[in-house]
């Protein structure tokens, strides 16, 4: 069988493409595990026991940053009600069940999980914009401009036609 030198660059561009939305859905599952123990901690925390400890040691780092930090950790964690460990708790699980539903999604290369990454990334921009004309820094600043490559090229990506051989022996027609 003969397969065109064209069709061939084109496989390649395709893969190339295919690897960067790998990347994007495998960076979305690794924030989904962050936030579950972002949201298991914080439940963790509703036991008084294991709030004392994390406030211990959270006070013992923050003063090895020096005693503003420290003041500032400390007033943080004596102020957090139940209520709002609670919070944080089922918020940061509902964004990683997301994130780990784009992540699946992305890595098996389905193309609603390209717009649902569209969708919810572009969802966050401007909060990030919000934060960043509140206090600029360089976090801010690279997650702004992250996610807006991250849409960019997934809009990109799903205004492309999709390649009829995708997924068939090395994209080759049979």
């Amino acid at each position: 069988m003969v397969v065109k030198a064209s069709t061939r660059g084109a496989g390649k561009r395709h893969h190339a493409r295919d690897g960067l939305v790998k990347t994007i859905g495998a960076f979305k599952l690794v924030k989904a595990l962050l936030l579950i123990g972002v949201g298991l901690g914080a439940l963790n925390l509703l036991n008084p026991a294991n709030a004392d400890t994390a406030y211990r040691w959270a006070s013992s780092m923050a003063w090895r940053l020096g005693p503003r930090a420290a003041s500032r950790v400390e007033h943080r964690l004596s102020n957090l009600h139940e209520s709002q460990l609670k919070l944080v708790a089922v918020v940061a699980l509902l964004y990683a069940a997301l994130f780990a539903v784009e992540g699946v999604g992305l890595l098996m290369s389905k193309r609603w999980a390209e717009y649902l990454t569209i969708v919810a990334t572009s969802s966050f921009v401007p909060f990030e914009a919000y934060e960043l004309v509140k206090k600029v820094s360089w976090q801010r600043v690279a997650t702004l401009a992250i996610n807006l490559l991250v849409v960019g090229y997934l809009i990109w990506k799903v205004r492309q036609p999709r390649d009829s051989t995708a997924g068939r022996e090395g994209g080759r027609r049979r």
